[in-house]
Order: C-alpha cells, then structure tokens, then sequence
C-alpha cells in the first residue's frame, strides 16, 4: 500500500503514521489479488476545535476505484480506529456485493443451461372495471377545479352550466389545467 498522510493544524509524527499504518495491515486479508502498487491511501488528519477529523480516501485496484471515509473524536487514536473500522465495512460490503453479483450471474448462467425449451408467457389482458361516478349538478369550469382539488382527483367530469354539455376537467403536470369539450349534452 502507498501511503500519503496530510496534516492540518497538526504534525502527523512517525508515530502517528506507525500507528495508522498498523491498523490498516488488518485489512489487507480484503486486498487478496491486487499487488501493493494497487492499493492507494490518503489520510487527511485534521484539527478542528476540540476535535480531530480523519478523512481517507482509498483507491483499490487499476480502475482507481474510490472509497471516501471519514470520522472524529475528541481522541486522535480513537478516531483513527473509527475510521478504519468505517473502512472496513465499506470493504466488506463491496466484497460481499462482487460476490453477489457473480453467483447471481452464476445462477443465471445455470439457468440457461438447464431450462428446456421456455414456453412464453401468457399473459392475461388487464381487467376493465367500471365504476359510476355521478355527476350531481351542472357547475362552471371554476367550481369544477375547487372540486377536483378538494376530492383530489386527476381528472372530474361535469356539466357546463352555461352550455350544457359534459366536460372534462385534469390537472396538467405544470400545475395549470385543461378542459376536454366532449360535444355530448347531458341529459
């Protein structure tokens, strides 16, 4: 692993890095395969008022893949294992991920394999159910809106007051509102 450590508002000393450097050996069981020249780390100890802020950036592997953590406590070494333990999950997590995805692809593979010849689906038609919806009382186009927004509906049917004919009011996505003039009178 190549290390580069960055202090702000401190000294990282020797001891510090020894330190760090130590507890990041005990994660080296989830770098198998990659060589030593694979493995980046930017440790940024920083600090801020009464605490220390450690941040890590690790790049594993040729793609560069980047890992961002970061943790504080009042006590340097305590924040240093926090961080490395937040390190450590996140590896254990895109591990178990990797292994995921590669025995879901297993199954699949498997799957193909071995499956006779697929019969394609059939698939029902959707139902059409219907339902009643009475429209009680002619209205203007204005009354109409105050009724879809206080039913919450997307759309509201109703009769023109002035003309007489069915109508139908919705809700446009900007928020503004349309009107579908059917030709049919009720009644």
């Amino acid at each position: 692993m190549k290390y580069n450590f960055v202090g702000q508002g401190l000294e990282i000393t020797d001891t510090i890095k020894g330190y760090i450097k130590k507890k990041f050996q005990r994660l080296e069981r989830l770098f198998k395969g990659l060589k030593e020249d694979e493995i980046e780390v930017h440790i940024s100890v920083k600090k801020e008022r009464a605490e220390y802020r450690i941040d890590v950036d690790l790049f594993v592997g040729q793609k560069g893949e980047k890992i961002h953590v970061w943790d504080g406590d009042p006590d340097l070494y305590t924040a240093v294992d926090k961080v490395i333990d937040q390190v450590e999950r996140v590896l254990i997590k895109d591990k178990e991920k990797v292994k995921a995805e590669r025995r879901e692809a297993k199954k699949e593979k498997m799957l193909f394999k071995t499956a006779p010849d697929v019969v394609p689906e059939v698939r029902e038609r959707p139902k059409v159910e219907e339902e009643e919806l009475i429209v009680d009382k002619p209205m203007d186009v204005e009354d109409a809106i105050l009724e879809l927004e206080e039913k919450g509906l997307h759309f509201l049917p109703f009769v023109d007051l002035s003309t007489g004919e069915l109508r139908i009011l919705y809700k446009k996505k900007a928020g503004n509102y349309g009107v579908i003039r059917t030709g049919c009178k009720a009644g």
